[in-house]
């Protein structure tokens, strides 16, 4: 059976500031690619080895697999925790000397608060060091701002589709990342179970088991390191991404 999900490309937008963002794209409620922001001394100081030390070696739980694709519903993964330094350099290896499955496992890291049942991630009380690299976009009043999740993952690792219920800016800081958008408007079409798609491979899906699925539009893009990806929440924009390097 052919693959003909119809494909659409995002808008982008440069140099916004709080004004531009609130008047003209926050009221459409539509995803869009935000460039050349300051995001201050991340986009230069962010290598591996920096973020080693700055991170120090506090222990991280994190997600490890055997499998380019990651399955939260079938859980294709194992939960592991290392010391956040042996973490990044672990991550941006393609072999590893030291693993937990297969030498080439892929690792995942989405940080959580000190409490998990209580705390919501902070990067500033989670990495605080890391944090005083980072200038999060003012969009939004203080009292608007619910967490900030702090990621890291192997190249080519992809996240299971999935919808998120509050805005989120996602913040590409290294590398570059792969995201393919759902309009909710296509939920019938996504075989979601709870707030994630069964179809875990939206570029070689079963259309066999998945046959609506083709009838998606999605909307594709590439963050490159700098860029800034706006989902709206309560439109409940589904969203997939990979990552193709750190």
């Amino acid at each position: 059976m052919a693959y003909l999900q119809k494909k659409m490309s995002l808008p982008q937008y440069t140099c916004v500031n709080k004004e531009i963002f609130l008047q003209n794209i926050y009221p459409l409620r539509k995803p869009v690619i935000l460039k050349g922001l300051d995001l201050g001394d991340c986009r230069s100081k962010w290598t591996v080895d920096y973020m080693s030390i700055a991170g120090g070696n506090q222990e991280v739980k994190i997600h490890v697999s055997e499998v380019q694709h990651m399955d939260f519903m079938k859980k294709n993964f194992i939960y592991r925790t290392l010391p956040f330094d042996q973490f990044v350099h672990r991550a941006a290896e393609n072999k590893h000397k030291e693993y937990f499955i297969t030498e080439d496992e892929k690792y995942y890291l989405r940080s959580l608060g000190d409490n998990p049942r209580r705390d919501v991630a902070d990067i500033r009380q989670q990495f605080p060091n890391l944090a005083a690299d980072i200038r999060i976009p003012q969009f939004f009043e203080k009292d608007q701002f619910y967490s900030s999740v702090f990621r890291i993952s192997s190249p080519g690792l992809q996240l299971w589709t999935h919808y998120d219920v509050m805005d989120n800016l996602l913040i590409q800081v290294t590398g570059k990342k792969r995201v393919v958008l759902y309009s909710p408007q296509d939920a019938l079409y996504l075989y979601l179970s709870g707030d994630k798609s069964e179809v875990l491979d939206v570029d070689n899906p079963d259309l066999v088991k998945y046959p609506l699925f083709s009838q998606a539009r999605r909307y594709d893009c590439v963050l490159e390191a700098g860029d800034v990806l706006f989902i709206p929440g309560k439109n409940g924009y589904f969203y997939h991404f990979s990552v193709e390097q750190i």
